[in-house]
């Protein structure tokens, strides 16, 4: 259990994000001025302010309240327009109900501006720093027509006016620049979302010219050994191709889907052969180099084992993406004739497979021919984004 997360509610909310904070900040203002309060309170009753003590009491406990009720049941909004307007009307009873450290309460005035502008943002946050001024000229009217008597001489009272009004003035300039300011870091960062996407299109599209140029060029080849060979460069492009369509398709532009961009190469894959790809890919994310890398993997072992592992017949590969505590897992398992290792370590797609596995975070290959083959890597979690 940890205070911001427990104590003070953050855990409702996602971790560093502006609505964890203004959890954690309602929190505060909950807490440390009831505790003033509560100190106060018994002063109050000491020295036989009970007006006060019991306006005091009212206050904590209309806090506290509606606290219990935050956030499952009232919002940051909702939440922060109570706590403006309990302070509100707390401090501003205060200026004519006597108490034994009245002069104190004079210091929270200015902080209510900040609140309101902080929890309710530019626009709603005008409104709501108008009321306590609203608040001070009706106490003004009252105390001039006889209904109360103020605690404070005129001029003072005055002064408070004033000091209220420049803070709340001060505080609207500043807010409204941090807004332009992000309304325009949020329109550039939209931009570049846009133009990364557009990026990943096009080259997603120029891969699908080259892929369109080999195949083209495979029809004149009769021999079955070259056109095998443009059948699996055709293949490791369109695997790297099918992160640049994720990207441009998906949320991010900087991180893969790993189970949509595996699924898509194992069914690119699934179309030339006869044999089952079972597949078992956790949903995780990864960079784009990280990503790629690991497609080419994929569509290396797996194609290996389409071709070499089985003589006859309908069988199985498996395929896994695991997160095993603090590392990935990649698993290719066939069940058929397994391959000559010396052999298979001179061809293209194993020194591919070999190459990129240790490109990876702390990447690891494992290779086993017992019962078939296990091709097996492994990587750290944390990798470049």
């Amino acid at each position: 259990m940890t205070l911001e997360a427990n104590i003070l509610k953050g855990k409702y909310f996602p971790k560093g994000s502006r609505e964890r904070l203004k959890a954690v900040m309602i929190s505060l203002l909950v807490y440390l001025p009831s505790i003033i309060m509560v100190f106060d309170f018994y002063e109050s009753r000491l020295y036989h302010y009970d007006v006060i003590a019991t306006i005091e009491l009212v206050t904590m406990l209309t806090l506290y309240g509606f606290y219990l009720l935050f956030p499952r049941y009232l919002g940051i909004k909702s939440m922060s327009k109570i706590l403006i307007v309990v302070f509100s009307i707390y401090l501003l009873i205060t200026l004519f109900v006597p108490d034994y450290n009245a002069e104190f309460s004079l210091f929270w005035f200015s902080t209510l501006p900040v609140v309101s502008f902080f929890f309710l943002g530019h626009k709603e946050g005008k409104f709501w720093i108008v009321l306590p001024m609203i608040g001070f000229v009706i106490l003004w009217i009252f105390a001039t027509m006889g209904y109360i008597t103020l605690l404070y001489h005129k001029t003072l009272m005055i002064e408070l006016f004033v000091a209220y009004t420049v803070v709340a003035y001060v505080m609207y300039v500043l807010e409204e620049e941090r807004n332009n300011s992000e309304k325009q870091l949020t329109d550039s960062i939209e931009k570049n979302k846009l133009l990364f996407k557009e990026v990943h299109h096009r080259t997603k599209n120029n891969m699908q010219v080259m892929m369109g140029l080999l195949e083209t060029q495979s029809f004149k080849v009769d021999d079955p050994k070259y056109k095998k060979m443009f059948r699996a460069h055709v293949d490791r492009i369109k695997s790297m191709s099918f992160v640049h369509e994720n990207l441009y398709k998906g949320v991010s532009h900087d991180e893969v889907d790993m189970h949509t961009y595996l699924e898509g190469i194992l069914k690119n894959l699934q179309r030339v052969t006869q044999h089952t790809i079972i597949s078992d890919i956790d949903y995780v994310t990864l960079g784009i180099k990280d990503s790629i890398n690991l497609g080419l993997i994929v569509n290396e072992a797996v194609s290996n084992a389409i071709e070499h592992a089985y003589s006859v017949g309908n069988e199985h590969i498996d395929v896994t993406l695991k997160n095993d505590k603090e590392q990935y897992v990649l698993s290719i398992k066939d069940y058929g004739l397994g391959f000559n290792t010396q052999k298979e370590h001179q061809s293209l797609g194993m020194t591919l497979i070999e190459d990129l596995s240790v490109s990876l975070p702390n990447g690891r290959l494992e290779i086993s021919i017992d019962n078939g083959t296990l091709i097996q890597v492994y990587f750290d979690i944390k990798g470049e984004i």
